[in-house]
């Protein structure tokens, strides 16, 4: 099976280099402030994305970044059942991530439209993401823990799903205790895509390794 060995890097970087690019762009306009928004929370990512020369950008790198995503699941699952899981987990993983990336597309055209509908399709649209591909994460980390291939990058994949599960648990506590946590949640926003892309860059290496190394369909 010849994967390409390159796809979970672009799969990481596509997205991060899309929403600083759109947050300079949008800093340099004046759509929103300049700040380090990972620890100030003083704009939310989509906000990055919403006008100007951004609101192009943004549409013309997520959508991509979209395919990207569905392809690396496929790849991904076609790898995992490859190295010998017979079980129902790669088929759920590709199919989880099939459907966040339909769900990115659809925050990514609701993006900047007025209306009710459109932040309706945008919340839908942003929420299913995030968690079908936390989920498809969380599922590919425990799946490759059963196998009896080598894998060194696998403490990484650890830390990586430990440190959104643990964010995501800490936001949902702060949104109970805290009557102003809006002011902290772009903040979160940011970190915990961040998280999430890394995931794919570590797979990138992952992949590399000699026994991840597949031949022929």
């Amino acid at each position: 099976m010849n994967t390409v060995r390159w796809l979970p890097l672009a799969t990481g970087l596509v997205p991060i280099l899309a929403i600083h690019a759109t947050y300079l762009i949008s800093a340099a306009q004046g759509h929103v402030p300049w700040c380090f928004p990972y620890t100030d929370s003083c704009t939310s990512i989509s906000a990055t994305g919403r006008h100007g020369a951004a609101w192009y950008l943004f549409k013309a790198t997520m959508i991509p970044a979209a395919l990207l995503l569905a392809l690396f699941w496929r790849d991904a699952a076609r790898r995992l059942a490859s190295l010998g899981d017979q079980g129902k987990g790669p088929k759920i993983i590709r199919w989880l991530g099939y459907i966040a990336a339909i769900f990115l597309v659809v925050y990514t055209v609701a993006l900047g439209a007025d209306g009710d509908f459109f932040q309706l399709q945008r919340r839908i649209g942003i929420i299913l993401y995030f968690s079908l591909t936390a989920f498809a994460e969380l599922l590919m980390t425990w799946r490759l823990g059963k196998l009896t291939v080598v894998d060194r990058t696998r403490p990484f994949h650890l830390a990586i799903c430990i440190a959104f599960l643990s964010i995501g648990i800490l936001t949902l506590l702060l949104q109970i205790v805290m009557t102003d946590y809006d002011k902290v949640e772009d903040a979160f926003e940011w970190i915990l895509a961040l998280i999430m892309q890394l995931y794919f860059i570590v797979m990138y290496f992952c992949w590399q390794q000699p026994s991840f190394q597949l031949t022929g369909r």
